[in-house]
């Protein structure tokens, strides 16, 4: 089968087209043939040598994809060959076929195009485990997504929407940012040097309950200081850097809680709750759209490559995508 080279030490960051054996499902596994595959900065970071899989994942990019059943593994019961399902991966998603636990399967709704399916799980997933299981957003609370243009963040300012908190929604790009008013969110704040102020100003001077960081670096600390007193910041992302001087004492004063966050190396079995648990809530969202995933660029599987440095450049809104 075709897939995307999977990272090589004599060559870190090549974008190439190989073909490698095809995977056979095990027991509670299904084999996929893929239509799409979305593309996340951890599929670039891996290929670059600075994110490996989790032990006994394939060594394929890919965190996600939509396609068709093609093979059951042993013991799977519910699913048929010829489905159409969107699928939440460990790796392997950027190849002609892959292979995925069952319990991390999603229904390819009618609602969504081919591209939309493949760019959705990992974005969806990420959203409500971080804005739901760890940080246990409730409705009536205001949350602030830093990053909220990136492929997860113009998500997760939908399911904050939909949970029912006041949504304040950040990111370097004031016209990008404009256009999630057509999602819904009316506030939104550009990351610069008012940004703390900006944010307290937008919630009457008390500042939000939740962050979902998305970006991290600087803007970590800045993020922190525009809570509200025991409020709680998420930290998923580290596009803006790894390093934050954080003032410690205003952590305790506060009463803030700072909870880091993965979700690529959690147990399968974990991820299935999730899996379940999102798609109790969001699928007849999903169907009638008040939740989608919004695709920047899609690329055919053969500019891969292009795809990548699309990816890598950024200054887009939402998610790539191959198609395949």
């Amino acid at each position: 089968m075709r897939a995307v080279r999977p990272f090589s030490a004599d060559s870190p960051g090549k974008i190439e087209i190989v073909d490698l054996p095809l995977p056979e499902p095990g027991a509670g596994e299904v084999r996929l043939r893929v239509h799409s595959a979305g593309l996340n900065r951890a599929d670039l970071l891996q290929l670059q040598g600075g994110y490996p899989p989790p032990a006994g994942e394939s060594p394929i990019p890919g965190l996600e994809c939509a396609g068709v059943v093609e093979k059951l593994g042993e013991g799977v019961r519910g699913f048929a060959t010829g489905e159409r399902v969107m699928a939440l991966l460990a790796g392997g998603g950027q190849a002609e076929l892959v292979v995925v636990s069952v319990g991390q399967l999603l229904p390819w709704l009618d609602s969504l195009s081919a591209e939309e399916a493949g760019g959705l799980p990992e974005a969806a997933i990420a959203s409500w485990t971080n804005l739901v299981a760890e940080g246990n957003l409730v409705a009536g609370e205001s949350v602030l997504v830093t990053g909220a243009t990136s492929g997860v963040g113009s998500f997760a300012v939908q399911l904050a929407r939909e949970l029912g908190a006041n949504v304040v929604a950040a990111a370097r790009s004031r016209e990008r940012l404009e256009v999630l008013r057509d999602f819904g969110i009316d506030a939104l704040v550009v990351l610069d040097e008012k940004f703390e102020s900006s944010v307290r100003s937008m919630t009457a001077g008390g500042g939000v309950d939740l962050v979902l960081d998305l970006v991290g670096g600087q803007w970590t600390a800045r993020s922190l200081a525009a809570l509200k007193p025991r409020g709680r910041l998420v930290l998923v992302g580290l596009t803006a850097g790894a390093t934050a001087s954080i003032d410690l004492a205003a952590l305790l004063r506060r009463r803030l809680r700072l909870i880091g966050s993965v979700l690529r190396s959690r147990p399968r079995e974990e991820k299935a709750s999730l899996v379940r648990a999102f798609f109790d809530f969001a699928g007849p969202r999903l169907a009638d759209r008040r939740l989608h995933p919004i695709v920047a660029r899609a690329f055919p599987f053969e500019e891969a490559a292009a795809a990548y440095r699309t990816l890598e450049i950024g200054g887009l809104l939402g998610k790539v995508v191959l198609t395949l």
